[in-house]
């Protein structure tokens, strides 16, 4: 009898814990549309994944869920699923303030072979998310089960291909997930490739890499896709994604488009305007957007939150960090509960900025003057070192500040919003395609008076609502289709 869902409970020290998730997860899947089975550990640890596969073979599941940290430990070590798993972890080695030492390397194992992990409580995600490397986006709380539902669907629509794929980037951020999608479709192999953007000299291993590939996907449209337009045989297919800024490069027109299967890029306007600046063939370009995986950025606020500025990521200038402080500048004379919060690099960690171009060099310098010698400003902007848990930042964050002179789609400002942060642009190209002009501002001036007006009415929760609602068109599972569609015509 098949299932969509199979819920494997370990044996643990703590059993009230186990029993207690496994009764919350029964109790959100039955309100839910899944049907699901129900398994318990029989054997010893060293015996889990056999008896783990037996019950796969005897209710074909479309989704694992092991719940239990011993039992995902010694399930990790041994790993063989080829269908997705998710590991519950009720019953983390530790407390609130930390993680046991010898517990972080088993679950780091866990986050490399677990599609998706869940915990019942926020400060279990937190601490996860903050110590345990390749856990941050990938936590989910037992009440989520739209995840588990997400990951369901998902299952439904792979189909069998046989396709080896070779993913070509300066910088894999916008595409991970998808590159996770290919790697758990049945028949697909996948390879990354490091080239960095403006590199015109091709990797050692490049000719291997071409050999053994059936499909070459170049994330961003730098040098290297230049390069395969104009080396591949024939019986090679060569996608590549296109964000915006490279239409403006000096080595795109040298792209060879009889190469080219497809052009896919982040928003129509940048379609159209690929159309216009190049006069390429629309058939060859088609539109799929960044994602972001909704889930994990929504979570509960904190009850100061709208009174919190955010800007993930602050260099380069055209961010334009400057007008942001002066955004704040003028809220605080109206209210000094306000505060800016700048997470990113800081411009002398970019070697390309602050090496070679003196009057950003000038200008950053400026700003940084300007906070620290303004009493006010001082004691209300705060400069935040990156991290993996921008999900968790984001719980204090009430506005995702997005006010750069230019920017293709702007991923700080979707995932903000999924959170519940409300967004806040100024006038950019294609801006309003993506985002709607409902945040829309056309001054420093309007987006404080909008902020200050939204917060003394009492408003930010339905804007904060609003904001998240919008941003579930980005999520990855209403683009993952089309990434299946185009590279590997499913």
């Amino acid at each position: 009898m098949a299932s969509d869902v199979l819920l494997f409970k370990g044996k643990g020290q703590n059993e009230e814990v186990l029993d207690r998730a496994t009764a919350k997860l029964i109790g959100r899947l039955e309100k839910s549309l899944l049907s699901f089975q129900i398994v318990k550990q029989k054997g010893i640890n060293s015996q889990i994944t056999s008896e783990l596969n037996s019950s796969i073979d005897r209710y074909s599941p479309r989704v694992v869920l092991c719940i239990g940290y011993s039992a995902n430990v010694f399930l990790s070590k041994s790993f063989t699923l080829n269908i997705p798993f998710v590991a519950v972890l009720p019953d983390i080695p530790g407390d609130y303030s930390t993680v046991y030492k010898s517990a972080l390397r088993n679950l780091e194992g866990i986050a490399a072979v677990a599609d998706l992990v869940m915990v019942l409580d926020e400060p279990s995600r937190s601490i996860l998310e903050y110590l345990v490397a390749g856990m941050s986006g990938r936590v989910r709380l037992i009440k989520q089960v739209q995840a588990l539902e997400d990951l369901v669907e998902e299952s439904r629509n792979l189909t069998g291909v046989n396709q080896k794929i070779l993913i070509s980037s300066h910088d894999f951020r916008f595409i991970a997930d998808t590159v996770h999608m290919f790697q758990r479709l049945p028949g697909v192999e996948v390879r990354l490739q490091e080239w960095p953007l403006a590199s015109a000299t091709p990797p050692e291993n490049i000719q291997s890499d071409i050999t053994w590939a059936d499909t070459i996907l170049c994330e961003w449209a730098g040098r290297n896709a230049v390069w395969y337009s104009h080396h591949l045989s024939s019986d090679k297919r060569l996608f590549i994604r296109l964000h915006g800024f490279e239409s403006k490069s000096e080595w795109i027109n040298n792209l060879n488009m009889d190469s080219v299967e497809k052009v896919l890029t982040v928003s129509a306007f940048y379609k159209n305007q690929l159309l216009a600046r190049h006069g390429w063939e629309s058939s060859q370009i088609e539109v799929i957007g960044n994602s972001i995986n909704h889930g994990s950025f929504y979570r509960k606020k904190t009850s100061s939150a709208e009174f919190h500025l955010g800007m993930l990521g602050f260099t380069p200038l055209l961010k334009r960090p400057q007008v942001a402080v002066e955004i704040l500048r003028l809220l605080v004379k109206k209210d000094t509960r306000f505060t800016l919060h700048l997470r990113g690099e800081n411009p002398w960690n970019h070697t390309w900025l602050w090496q070679q171009n003196i009057a950003e060099v000038d200008a950053y310098r400026d700003l940084y003057s300007l906070v620290s010698n303004d009493d006010i400003l001082r004691s209300h902007v705060v400069f935040e070192s990156p991290g993996a848990n921008v999900e968790g930042w984001f719980s204090k964050i009430g506005w995702i500040l997005s006010l750069s002179e230019r920017e293709t789609f702007h991923l700080a400002a979707a995932e903000g919003m999924a959170s519940g942060a409300v967004p806040v642009f100024l006038p950019r190209e294609g801006i309003e395609e993506i985002f709607t002009d409902r945040w829309l501002f056309d001054s420093p001036q309007e987006i404080a008076n909008y902020i200050y007006s939204t917060v003394t009415n009492r408003t930010w929760i339905v804007e904060s609502h609003r904001a998240s609602q919008y941003a579930y068109r980005f999520d990855f599972a209403q683009v993952s289709t089309r990434w299946r569609q185009e590279v590997l015509g499913d």
